[in-house]
Parts: structure tokens; sequence; C-alpha cells
């Protein structure tokens, strides 16, 4: 028997190899000529990006430090370094620049409800481009467009003018009526009443109620002008209320935020004692905006009563797209916002430190404050407990929206 003679594979197997083993090094030697400009390419991709969003940073710094820090207004139409024309915060290792960005903010935006573009004093765009290494000779380049957001009580051009603010929305052909009563006190002033009103620098109210429509009186009420203020304003246009009222789409974006920190609820309501302090939202039960049209059973009552002086009352923005009826020793401090209207019957300890503002969306329904000839409610205008809900609610510009697009 024979057998197959394998002596001559050997050399085969060893050229095979070796070309395997080449060809391995070839490629890895080219791997390692490329990599490390991938690798660096990665790099300034990521630093210009660092660099955008830096500028983002510095833009939302300035817009909530204006005040604080002496920089003046960047959303101003000629206001540079926010104007897109400038180059800054250049980073330099060893003299060596590495990064830099430019910054554009600008009123703006598109309606979420009509989709058409309006100038919102509560709403900006914040475009940043960044450069890596520099603008001059850009290995890479990063744009990010924001908006950011500040919801329209925390500004100056959003805090109400008025302790009690009535009748802004009220439907064509009919008119607000308020009245005050009993013993009640609205107080504009801060020189005098208890509490005091308290105002915010460089802001001073026009009056303790204003109204589109009319004031009555009855009883022995207090209602305290301001210094150079009137106690009542009675029949001011409708657009005077424009700089304070919620429209449609800061209703969806304050909504949007009581959803996200789980202060939003829907449907009439009976709060026997104080809820969540904070941004808290009352929405109609099919989550549709409050019309003069809406049905019954989308017109809410939230009723506020007890003693919540036992709980150290309430602080926050109180938003119901409805109304409101509030009893008891009910303690506040911020804003009620009502979309229809607000009844007020003090008793006892009762006190409001803020605003309340109603709309009356759906009717005329008179808003009252103790209007029968008993009760001791008490309304005192505080201008910071409006901007930041007694100190619950941010009143910063914040990031509603981010999206990286092209261009530089």
């Amino acid at each position: 028997m024979k057998t197959m003679n394998q002596r001559g594979i050997a050399m085969p197997a060893a050229l095979i190899g070796l070309v395997v083993l080449t060809s391995l090094m070839v490629a890895f030697t080219l791997l390692a000529q490329s990599e490390p400009d991938i690798a660096n390419n990665h790099m300034m991709s990521a630093r210009a990006r660092a660099f955008a969003e830096a500028g983002v940073e510095r833009a939302l710094w300035a817009v909530n430090n204006i005040a604080v820090s002496g920089v003046s207004d960047p959303l101003a139409a000629s206001n540079p370094p926010y104007d897109g024309n400038n180059y800054f915060w250049v980073e330099q290792v060893n003299g060596v620049t590495v990064g830099e960005y430019k910054v554009t903010i600008a009123q703006c935006c598109i309606d979420p409800v009509t989709g058409l573009l309006v100038v919102d004093p509560s709403k900006s765009t914040i475009t940043s481009v960044g450069y890596a290494p520099d603008h001059n000779n850009p290995r890479a380049i990063k744009k990010v467009s924001i908006t950011s957001t500040r919801f329209k009580f925390g500004g100056p051009s959003g805090t109400p003018p008025c302790a009690m603010c009535v009748g802004g929305e009220v439907p064509p052909g009919t008119t607000a009526q308020v009245q005050v009563g009993g013993n009640a006190m609205v107080n504009g002033s801060n020189m005098t009443g208890s509490p005091a009103a308290t105002y915010c620098d460089g802001q001073v109210p026009t009056s303790a109620i204003m109204t589109t429509g009319t004031v009555g009186t009855n009883g022995n009420p207090s209602i305290i002008a301001p210094p150079g203020g009137q106690g009542s304003i009675q029949g001011v246009p409708p657009s005077t209320f424009a700089a304070f009222t919620l429209t449609d789409a800061d209703i969806v974006a304050l909504k949007a935020y009581a959803k996200a920190h789980g202060t939003y609820y829907q449907g009439s309501q009976t709060l026997n004692n104080p809820p969540p302090n904070g941004l808290v939202f009352f929405d109609t039960p099919s989550g549709n905006p409050l019309t003069n049209t809406s049905p019954s059973s989308d017109r809410i009552m939230i009723t506020m009563h007890g003693n919540w002086a036992n709980d150290g009352g309430w602080k926050g923005w109180m938003i119901i797209a409805g109304s409101a009826d509030i009893s008891g020793q009910v303690l506040i401090n911020g804003l009620v916002y009502a979309q229809n209207d607000v009844q007020i019957h003090g008793n006892g300890n009762q006190q409001i430190t803020g605003a309340v503002i109603a709309q009356d969306r759906v009717d005329a329904a008179s808003t009252t404050l103790d209007s029968e000839d008993i009760g001791n409610g008490k309304l005192a205008y505080s201008c910071p407990a409006v901007r930041n809900g007694g100190g619950t609610v941010s009143n910063n510009w914040f990031i509603s929206s981010y999206k990286e697009v092209s261009g530089s």
C-alpha cells in the first residue's frame, strides 16, 4: 500500500501565510496613517459643537443677568456682541487657538397654534456657531439653534399693573363687572395698608383694580391706590390686557411644564388644603382651550376653602382654564389666573399677596371680593410674588427646544 508524500506542503503554506501577514501589515500601516486624521476630525467636530453650546449658555447667562451684571439687553436689535458678527471666547492652549463662537439672539417665533411668525417677548431664538480651531481656518463648524422661553409673568413686560385685573377677554357685547364689599381690601400701595403692596425695581402698578368694565362697591371696602395711580380704573381697552394675558400658545407651554412636574389636573376640583407649591395648572376635562362656546362640561370651577394657614399657605402660579371660588382662611402668595371669573369670600385671616387676574373669557359674570356686607378678604399687590410665584417658580429664560442645523 502506497502513502502520499507530504514533505512538499510546508513551503506553499509558509508562502501563503507570509502573503496574508504582509497584507495585514499593509492594511494596518494604512490605518495607522488615516486613524489620527479621523480621530482629529472627530475631536474638532466635538470641540466645535462644545463651543456652539458654550455660546448658547453664554447667551442664556446674559439674558438672565441683565439687571444684576450690567450687561446691556441682548434682545435689543442693535446690540453686539449678540448680533452674529462678533467672534469671542477664543480659547488658546500654549498660544494656539483651539476654538471660538459667534451668537445671534433674536425675538421670535412661530406660533404653534396659528403657525404665523409673531414677535413674542416671552420667547427668543439663540443661534450659536462654533468653530475649531477658528473661523478663519475652520476644521469643523457646528451650528446650534434653540428657542429660549420665559413665562410671561416672569419678566417686566408681562407683570400685571394691578392687584385685581378683570375682563381682558370678555365676549363681544358683554361687560365685565367687579364688585367689592364688606370690609374687604384691595391694596396697590406700598406706603399704607396691611399688608402693604410690594414693588419690583422700576415697576409701580397703575391701580389696585383695573377692568374693561365697571367696579361697584358696597359696605366699607378699602381700595387703596398706588402712589401716583388710581384705586380703580374702569373701561380700559382690552388691548391694555394683552401684555399680561395668556395666549393659547402660552397656555400650551404652561400646561406642558405642569405635566412635567406632576402639577397638572383636569376638571373641577375642591381644595380643602393647598395644592403643591409652584406652577399648578387646572385644565378643562377635554383638554381643549376654554372659549365662550365651550360646552358646559368644560366649564370648570376650582373651589378653595379650609384653613390653609395650618399648612403654611400656598405659593406659586395657579392657572385655571375656568373659574375660581375662594373662601375660608386661604393664604396665597403668588398669582391666581382664571380664564373666566374669580369669586373671593374672605373671613378669618384670608389673604392673597400677589395678583388676581380674571379674564372673563366665557361670560361677564361678576368677579367679586366680599360682594356682601360681610367678610374681610385682603388682596395686596406684590410684583415679586407674581414674577416668581412666591419664590417657587423660576423667572429665568430656559431652553424649550434644541436642534443642530447646517450652515455657518
